[in-house]
């Protein structure tokens, strides 16, 4: 008979432990923010966005013309080459080569440059955007707000997604500046 006392009150703890971890993930709040839209969707960041895009299409229009420049003098080449002594022809190919090589060494630079505006134009952005995300998660008591965009989550029910309301406190907080 004392067998089951213990066997029913194991039962109770074991039940009472259940509950406590039941109502302690009921407590436990999981949030998510995907700050990729959050910001191409802020304002600043759509003005960050655009400037970028701007200057890539700038960038890209002289690199498109370059490229264009080293077309012709390939098609100056081919048409001349039975005409050129073998030197001049060589000096030509060489300056080809040269161009071609030294529009490559552009584009890769350009993409650099591009990475590198980016990531100074989020900079300031981003770091706002984590301060107003550990704000919500503290004033709201959730246990981790996690970052969708980056590719670690990998499915979560949407009533979960804070993005909506982080980029309405962000433009909130951040308000488009007159003249920019």
């Amino acid at each position: 008979m004392k067998r089951t006392s213990i066997t029913a009150g194991a039962i109770v703890l074991i039940l009472m432990s259940l509950s406590l971890v039941s109502e302690a993930r009921a407590q436990t709040k999981l949030a998510y923010v995907d700050l990729r839209k959050a910001l191409n969707e802020t304002e600043e960041g759509r003005k960050a966005m655009e400037r970028l895009s701007r200057m890539k299409n700038d960038l890209q229009k002289k690199i498109n013309e370059r490229e264009q420049a080293i077309m012709k003098m390939k098609g100056e080449i081919e048409k001349q080459q039975n005409v050129l002594t073998k030197e001049a022809l060589q000096k030509r190919v060489q300056e080809y080569y040269q161009a071609v090589t030294e529009l490559q060494q552009n584009y890769t630079q350009f993409q650099r440059d591009l990475v590198k505006k980016e990531a100074e134009a989020t900079k300031t952005i981003l770091e706002k955007m984590r301060a107003i995300i550990s704000r919500m998660g503290k004033s709201d008591n959730y246990l981790m707000i996690m970052d969708i965009s980056s590719g670690a989550v990998a499915w979560a029910p949407s009533h979960m997604d804070l993005t909506d309301k982080l980029i309405q406190q962000y433009n909130k907080e951040n308000p488009p500046k007159k003249g920019k």
